[in-house]
């Protein structure tokens, strides 16, 4: 009684292989269920990504002005402001919102023998212009790391001529912010620093 109990292969096929094909069927959906389910969420998450609003990074600051007077011991910038002047002007002070590294560059010329400082932070030593041409020309550039609430500024002495009658031909600033800030100012929060923190 060899095989009793046993059923030849040939004589009913179907029955071993089923219970098999039954569980490559069921693991095929699964893993295609899975596979679906991952590109979906792909998918939600590459449209949340385009949908949602990057964090805007602050305008790089700059402003660009003509010098063209002096005015109370100071040089006078004429500013009007502009989509691409994204710094304020305030009696004749050039205000400083962001944190970062700033080129200040400034070219005039005069018609009498001048001593100019370049202001920028209150309590520090203003840092006197070299003078070029007999005193009369400055071509000046500098890098300067300036923070939140400084002031950059110029003070000129001319030896025996009134700050009123100086004279000044093609004067121009250019202060534009070098590096990203890491700190900026929400726009307007100045006045109100200034008006509690007296600078």
């Amino acid at each position: 009684m060899e095989g009793e109990g046993l059923q030849p292969l040939n004589e009913n096929p179907e029955n071993g292989s089923r219970p098999r094909f039954k569980w490559k069927k069921t693991l095929r959906l699964v893993v295609s269920g899975l596979k679906g389910a991952g590109v979906l969420l792909c998918f939600i998450y590459v449209c949340l990504q385009l949908s949602s609003s990057p964090a805007k990074d602050p305008p790089i600051q700059r402003l660009r002005a003509p010098v063209t007077r002096c005015e109370n011991e100071r040089l006078f910038i004429s500013f009007n402001k502009n989509e691409y002047q994204t710094m304020e002007v305030q009696n004749n002070s050039v205000v400083i919102n962001c944190d970062g590294l700033y080129l200040i560059y400034l070219k005039a010329s005069f018609f009498q023998e001048v001593k100019i400082d370049l202001h920028f932070r209150k309590d520090k030593t203003p840092i006197s212009i070299p003078m070029l041409n007999n005193s009369q020309m400055v071509v000046f550039t500098v890098v300067a790391s300036l923070a939140f609430k400084d002031k950059v500024y110029l003070t000129v002495n001319a030896p025996g001529t009134l700050c009123k009658n100086l004279q000044i031909n093609d004067g121009e600033l250019i202060v534009v912010q070098l590096t990203p800030s890491r700190y900026c100012a929400p726009e307007g929060s100045y006045h109100s620093a200034v008006n509690q923190v007296p600078l």
